[in-house]
């Protein structure tokens, strides 16, 4: 039972370990989900987009 305490013992540290990554995950993910939200993205501006067709017999040769 003493080899069961000793391997604890080493890894001990590892559930805060885990802890910290599974945090620092979430904490990741929330700013970047929040970074591509409509409210973070502000609203698009309205731009009205005409086109104009000039029609001439002009070429070009060289």
């Amino acid at each position: 039972m003493s080899n069961l305490t000793e391997i604890a013992h080493r890894h001990g540290r590892d559930r805060l370990k885990d802890a910290v990554f599974i945090c620092a995950a979430l904490l990741l993910t929330a700013i970047s989900l929040g970074s591509v939200t409509s409210k973070a993205a502000g609203k698009a501006s309205q731009h009205e987009w005409t086109v104009t067709v000039i029609e001439s017999n002009v070429e070009i040769v060289r």
